[in-house]
């Protein structure tokens, strides 16, 4: 098949809109017309690979609840931070490292190349796709798939496969460990070959100062049971503009207190006891507390002045943390102009108090 590259550099573009025989191109991400704002302003119009994570219980940062409120515009937008940014900066660049450290470290080349179209799948239409390049190996690939089990497989020379960047602080290698990835991207590269047909994703992540991947190879039996929930998704609760049950996700209160105005005065009526349970299981938080703390400190006597213990199953070291404390109602006292420099937005919440009806 023909790729039809253009671009300058390692990295080119493939601009072959047929690549994929399962998917119809939306528009092009580089340009900025109006056919593409018109698209993306739409936020209920498809499912994206971020999301189905979200929507399948696989992502701690977010839930179907969440997904539904910003397909729907109840929840605050989203408007990036600093690892986005970062994120978004080092794609380019990474895609590029990747061909160098892949042929170094395996002694096979790696071509890289850019898929700059947004797609949705021809036989469910509000399922999408945005993949962050395509690669192509000039000989066979065999990695691990299982160290434990010891099973092998492998990549064909020639064939086409997704990329996937991640980038994250070395704070986050635990989640790599091994052979395991993140639930969250494993579902969205399953996500992804489900939509393109791809047989396998290489999920390249950048953490500290290194860059690392893993094969994600395409699961029939995943695929089937996310493009279910993505079906169930859309059908019960964004067409029928029915949210989700809420499941204990913090975003979810975000979400939840962004909607309320907190402007009614009048007292209702909880249902099924909810406040006895809230106060409940609060008292027991309280009580386990508690006895953490004890049994902190009675590891802490046993422990006298040495930074480290064991109990034959877990290990403990100690160390020393120091943190300055700043006096915000004194420096915005006698220096408000300084005080108005360095603040940085406000945090808002929604606090609330129990008490026993007389």
């Amino acid at each position: 098949m023909d790729l039809n590259l253009t671009g300058e550099g390692k990295v080119k573009f493939i601009e072959n809109q047929d690549l994929f025989s399962s998917v119809k191109v939306i528009f092009d991400t580089r340009t900025d017309d109006e056919e593409r704002t018109k698209w993306l302003e739409a936020r209920t119009n498809t499912i994206g690979g971020s999301e189905i994570g979200s929507i399948a219980g696989y992502n701690k940062y977010g839930s179907a609840l969440t997904v539904f409120n910003e397909k729907l515009g109840l929840g605050k937008k989203f408007e990036g931070n600093i690892h986005t940014l970062f994120g978004n900066r080092m794609e380019p660049v990474i895609r590029e490292w990747i061909q160098e450290d892949f042929e170094k470290d395996i002694k096979i080349k790696l071509n890289t190349y850019e898929y700059p179209y947004m797609m949705v799948d021809k036989e469910i239409e509000y399922f999408s796709a945005n993949i962050d390049g395509i690669g192509i190996l000039e000989d066979s690939y065999t990695y691990w798939e299982n160290r434990d089990t010891g099973e092998i497989l492998y990549i064909p020379k020639g064939e086409m496969f997704g990329l996937e960047i991640k980038t994250g602080s070395e704070f986050l290698k635990k989640m790599w460990a091994g052979e395991e990835i993140p639930d969250s991207y494993y579902c969205q590269c399953q996500w992804y070959m489900g939509v393109t047909g791809l047989k396998y994703f290489l999920i390249i992540y950048f953490l500290g100062k290194e860059v690392k991947w893993k094969v994600v190879p395409r699961s029939e039996d995943d695929i089937k049971a996310l493009r279910e929930i993505g079906k169930n998704f859309w059908e019960n609760y964004i067409l029928t503009k029915t949210p989700p049950a809420p499941t204990g996700n913090p975003k979810e209160t975000e979400d939840i207190n962004y909607q309320q105005k907190l402007s009614d005065d009048s007292e209702i009526n909880i249902t099924d006891s909810k406040l006895t349970q809230y106060k409940s299981v609060s008292d027991e938080i309280k009580e386990l507390e508690t006895k953490k703390e004890q049994l902190k400190q009675e590891i802490f006597l046993e422990m006298g002045n040495n930074k480290k213990g064991s109990d034959g199953s877990f290990k403990i070291s100690r160390f020393e943390v120091k943190k300055d404390k700043l006096d915000t109602k004194t420096l915005k006292e006698k220096y408000p102009v300084t005080y108005s420099a360095i603040l940085n937005g406000q945090t808002e919440f929604v606090n609330l108090k129990i008490t026993q009806c007389k």
